[in-house]
């Protein structure tokens, strides 16, 4: 476990950049975890949470907007919550912007939505700005706030680590022989029948509990 935080300490700046690029809110709270620990200033975190945020939500609404043909947009255009997505953005234009990446599961298709909307691209840079300023400064500072209890749960996994690795090794173990079994059991299942039928197929040679051989 203790390697894990050390991965995410050396790897921190990529990890919140990248990851709130992709997705959120998880990645801009280990940011402020990060900050917390003091392994990098605060101010950095928050500026990449915002960076990561605002860039993410930016190259999405440009690509629907200037490629709104692609068969990424369409599959998406297909989906029963990009419906939703787009009534939200037609009457709470300016409003969604900013909101829209805080509902899970509603942010691509709410961006692609307004990608396809008739606000500009001027008015959703300078809401994005604000939208992603706030955003990041709020999860930031929830791990931040809360680092000592994300602390503390790091090292209940710590002390968890061995029973659960041994439990992870035992389901892997059955996993396998489950799987080696769907997989080959058959097989030596009928290879038996087969061995069966033969020694007591007619003509055989009989055994010597036969009435006969007595």
């Amino acid at each position: 476990m203790y390697e894990i935080l050390s991965l995410i300490g050396q790897f921190g700046p990529i990890i919140v950049l990248a990851g709130t690029f992709l997705e959120g809110e998880v990645f801009a709270i280990i940011g402020g975890f990060l900050a917390y620990r003091g392994s990098y200033p605060f101010e950095m975190m928050i500026a990449l949470a915002f960076a990561g945020s605002f860039v993410g939500d930016l190259s999405v609404f440009l690509f629907a907007r200037f490629s709104s043909n692609h068969r990424w947009v369409a599959r998406w255009r297909s989906r029963r919550k990009f419906a939703k997505a787009l009534e939200l953005v037609e009457r709470y234009q300016a409003y969604f912007v900013i909101v829209n990446r805080y509902i899970y599961g509603l942010r691509m298709p709410g961006l692609i939505a307004l990608g396809l909307s008739r606000i500009s691209i001027t008015r959703f840079v300078l809401l994005n700005l604000f939208g992603a300023a706030l955003w990041a400064g709020i999860f930031t500072t929830v791990g931040y706030v809360f680092g000592y209890s994300i602390g503390s749960v790091f090292a209940h996994l710590q002390v968890m680590e061995r029973g659960v690795g041994i439990v992870l090794i035992v389901i892997a173990v059955a996993l396998a022989g489950w799987f080696a079994w769907r997989q080959w059991g058959p097989v030596f299942m009928r290879r038996a029948r087969n061995r069966r039928g033969e020694r007591l197929a007619p003509g055989s040679k009989r055994r010597p509990t036969d009435p006969d051989l007595r």
